[in-house]
């Protein structure tokens, strides 16, 4: 369990009133990772949603030679792993911690518990999920049209 008024600081929450930030800390787990510490693996099982407290990691895909290609790098606030938690499938990423980092993770299973009691709460958290998820789609978008955009306009110079 976490205290609420420390969920209060985190923007994913921020919507969240004092009762439903108290039903939703009791499911939170604190978890801390070192520099260089794996976090989860690609093609491990998911179920848990992390929010970075404190610290930087980086998502990673495994190369051919079995090296880590960045992705992306994420900062305090940041969530990853949603994508497992939403949909129960394997992790499809690599998460590794950049520095020293300090976590909240909310299971799978229990957050599914709370759907009866408190669904006012879940719907809330799934909003602000589909958010996020929006936003790196809207992101990947943008990265895509930029990409198309130079080599279309290599070939018509070329």
């Amino acid at each position: 369990m976490v205290d609420p008024k420390v969920l209060r600081e985190l923007s994913f929450f921020s919507d969240l009133s004092d009762d439903e930030l108290s039903a939703i800390s009791g499911i939170v787990e604190k978890k801390y990772f070192n520099s260089g510490d794996v976090i989860f693996k690609e093609n491990d099982e998911g179920g848990g949603l992390y929010i970075l407290r404190r610290g930087e990691v980086k998502a990673c895909k495994t190369t051919p030679d079995g090296g880590l290609l960045t992705l992306m790098l994420m900062k305090d606030g940041d969530i990853f792993g949603e994508m497992s938690f939403l949909d129960g499938r394997a992790r499809t990423a690599t998460l590794v911690a950049i520095t020293s980092v300090e976590t909240f993770v909310v299971g799978k299973s229990d957050f599914e518990g709370l759907v009866e009691k408190h669904p006012k709460t879940i719907y809330k958290i799934m909003v602000n999920l589909v958010f996020h998820i929006h936003s790196i789609v809207r992101g990947m978008n943008a990265r895509y049209l930029e990409m198309v955009n130079y080599m279309w306009g290599r070939k018509r110079g070329s």
